[in-house]
């Protein structure tokens, strides 16, 4: 407030040499002050009231206020504030060091959850036919997957149908049945049926029939459960902060003047760099860099992963349908302690045998993950011990990892028979270098030394490189440490100009033995069209293939031919799948992920995109089949506008989805055929209805009559009974409006029946 100075007529504290003033005052030379009361004793002694400072964002001190008015006033200069007060101008000037404003903290990446579209009623088949002719003789085989789900999750049953002799193997052969319920809240799965055991690298693992009920991070995906980053700074004034993840920008925000923190930056596994960008309102910047290392292998700290599986050990897995072994139970849990530490437990119990171990993953200072674990098992009185440690550094130009695992003769896990011993030692070491221009070599060594048969030892290099326009080289060598043989690989990939269509060479040489071939190949389209590849060996002896696949809306074909010498053989193949969702049928492509129906009642031949890609059409009904939809995550649908008539009412042309794990929705697009009429309303006397008179609806919606009885009436329905009013008077009429596409129909004149008064 501009103006003189002016005391308090009654100064509520005892020091009578305070004087009260009423200044404007700016922060940090912030173009908007602010009018405050201060009390001043001397030149450079004043007080500013609590509330001023929390409306500057600057923290209270702890010190001892000074009582005013009831209000606590609180010493500039104790708190590093700098000021300059104008008595002429009545203004305060305040200098406030960045570190003394309250924290801003922001989110990473502002991660919201994905709200979920409930599952519909609905199932689901796969077929996926092979006939196969070879040495005069025709085989016939299928595979086929039969689907349901609901409300309660999605279940699955595969078969397998084989053209097999009399008294051979069975004609078909059930290969697994499943019901799984996810639950994203509590992130859990449940899996009743046949299943694949989860567990720690180096607890083995078989297919068994039963229970699985465990942690599945994957319902949630916009949940990180790798260990996150925060990176701090200050702003002295209002500021940019622009947020990059090795060099890719992935936030920006506004901050206000002081400290500030952004938590929860997920980062790509591996070894990066993230650099904070600060631009204040004057265009001054500084750079925060904070290097970071990621892992799979990592949890964030407090986060659990679990898995408890009960159930028979599955035997003869694709031969039998219904051949179970020994009983098993087993039970995994991973926690991450730190940011740096995480630890897991597994154990396993069969009748004869059981193991448990214990291991950990430890985040190292330079960068880099160092694993360990130790297990310990006994089977038929016999115990056996297993011990691995690692180390593994994934980043740019240099990546290496280096594993070594030790096992005792009598040590037994899951998966391993009766006798058969894992390698007394095993090591590995793999290495890369890369380089934007010299490429990427990679350098491997894998030894296994065992008590019963003779030891492994091999030797990989390879080297890659783009080749700009030209296409990509590679090339390789293996290396047999054990029997000294070396198998040298070549290969030239170029692009030819059109989409999806490159040529290939490559040329191998290995126990004196050259081989060669030469191929051209055009890859399948995303949607429909034709795809091919001819393969031709160079030398008499090797392969020669030629096959041609066409892919449609709703199959895929696949024929193919190839020879070795005076040997010929062919194959063809159809793949697709149908659909049941919302009582119709659909035929699709083979249906491997989760899909919608929409649906547009009343209009066909509508393009249907998702993710900005065409996917279907409508049907005579006005229904589509969307199919490869992504679980658990967001999937853009949209109709085109241009295929829809003049007349319709669009509500929405895009609409988001989020199913559930292999299970189908329903869209209904908000979109209805507007039926508009012209016509002309006559009297039971022959005249026209006088102007000025309106023409009502059952939803009470007014129309207007022009001359001449003339009425433009909007939304009507195929049948609609309606009622003509004016100057005290009313009548009836029905009127049938035709179900056809035109924006502007002109109907024949209508008779309004009972007037009234």
């Amino acid at each position: 407030m501009a103006g003189a100075p002016r005391m308090s007529s009654q100064p509520s504290t005892d020091d009578e040499s305070l004087e009260e003033l009423w200044l404007e005052a700016t922060v940090n030379d912030q173009s908007r002050p602010t009018s405050v009361l201060v009390l001043v004793r001397e030149a450079h002694d004043i007080w500013v009231a609590a509330s001023d400072l929390e409306q500057w964002r600057i923290a209270v001190p702890d010190s001892e206020p000074l009582e005013h008015h009831g209000e606590a006033f609180y010493r500039l200069e104790p708190l590093g504030i700098a000021f300059e007060l104008d008595r002429q101008r009545s203004t305060l000037d305040l200098e406030v060091p960045a570190a003394l404003f309250a924290d801003t903290r922001l989110e990473g990446l502002g991660r919201e959850r994905v709200p979920l579209t409930p599952s519909s009623l609905g199932a689901f088949f796969n077929y996926d036919l092979t006939s196969t002719h070879s040495d005069g003789e025709t085989r016939h085989s299928g595979l086929l997957e039969q689907g349901v789900f609901n409300g309660w999750g999605s279940g699955v049953n595969r078969l397998v149908a084989r053209d097999t002799p009399p008294g051979d193997q069975p004609a078909v052969v059930r290969l697994d049945t499943q019901w799984r319920r996810d639950n994203p809240d509590s992130m859990r799965t449940l899996r009743l049926g046949d299943a694949t055991s989860l567990g720690t690298a180096w607890s083995g693992g078989v297919r068994f029939g039963g229970l699985q009920w465990g942690s599945n991070f994957a319902t949630r995906p916009e949940m990180v459960s790798l260990p996150l980053m925060s990176l701090a700074g200050e702003a002295a004034l209002p500021s940019t902060v622009d947020l990059y993840v090795n060099d890719a920008l992935r936030l920006r925000r506004e901050v206000p003047p002081g400290p500030f923190s952004i938590d929860e930056i997920p980062m790509i596994t591996g070894q990066g760099q993230a650099q904070l960008v600060v631009r204040d309102i004057l265009g001054r910047e500084q750079l925060i860099t904070q290097p970071f290392y990621a892992s799979g292998r990592l949890l964030r700290p407090g986060l659990k992963d679990f898995t408890v599986e009960l159930g028979a050990i599955r035997q003869d897995y694709g031969l039998e349908s219904n051949a179970y072994g020994q009983a098993l139970g087993t039970a995994t849990f991973r926690t991450g302690l730190t940011n740096w530490l995480t630890t897991e437990l597994h154990a396993q119990v069969l009748p004869d045998q059981q193991m448990a171990g214990a291991g950990g993953s430890w985040l190292l200072p330079f960068g880099g993950v160092m694993h360990a674990a130790y297990a310990a098992s006994e089977a038929d009185g016999q115990q056996g011990e297993l011990m691995t440690l690692g180390l593994q550094r994934q980043g740019w130009p240099l990546s290496v990892g280096v594993e070594s695992q030790f096992a005792s003769d009598d040590f037994m896990r899951l998966g391993m028979r009766q006798g058969q011993a894992l390698p007394r030692q095993q090591h590995r070491v793999t290495s890369s270098l890369s380089s934007d221009w010299a490429g990427s070599l990679s350098l491997g060594y894998t030894a296994q030394h065992f008590d019963d048969r003779d030891d492994i030892g091999i030797v990989n290099l390879g080297y890659s490189k783009r080749l700009g326009s030209i296409g990509h080289l590679s090339l390789s060598a293996l290396h047999d440490l054990e029997d000294g043989e070396t198998a040298l690989r070549a290969g030239l990939s170029i692009p030819l100009g059109r989409p999806r269509t490159r040529a290939s060479l490559n040329v191998s040489e290995r126990d004196d033995r050259r081989q060669g071939s030469v191929q051209i190949q055009r890859s399948l389209p995303v949607g429909s069209g034709v795809g091919y590849r001819v393969r031709t060996g160079l030398g008499d002896d090797d392969l020669h293939q030629a096959s041609l696949g066409l892919q449609t809306d709703y199959q895929s074909y696949q024929l193919e031919a190839s020879q070795r010498g005076n040997q010929t053989a062919g194959r063809a193949g159809v793949r697709g799948g149908v659909a049941w969702l919302g009582s119709d049928l659909f035929a699709s492509r083979h249906i491997d992920r989760s899909f919608a129906v929409v649906q547009l009642p009343g209009f066909s031949d509508v393009q249907v995109y998702a993710d900005n890609q065409p996917v279907a059409r409508t049907n005579r009904h006005g229904n589509a089949l969307v199919p490869r939809l992504r679980a658990y995550e967001r999937n853009r649908i949209r109709i085109e506008q241009a295929d829809l008539p003049l007349g319709a009412q669009v509500g929405s042309l895009e609409m988001q989805v989020s199913p559930y794990y292999r299970s189908g929705v329903e869209l209904r697009f908000p979109v209805t055929l507007s039926r508009d009429a012209f016509f002309r309303i006559l009297l039971e006397s022959g005249e026209p209805l006088p102007a000025g008179a309106v023409v009502e609806d059952a939803r009470g919606e007014r129309f207007p009559v022009g001359q001449r009885g003339e009425a433009f009436v909007t939304d009507l329905e195929s049948t609609s009974h309606l009622r003509a009013l004016w100057q005290g008077q009313a009548c009836e009429f029905t009127l049938d409006v035709p179900e056809i596409e035109d924006v502007f129909l002109e109907l024949d004149d209508v008779t309004c029946h009972g007037v009234s008064l």
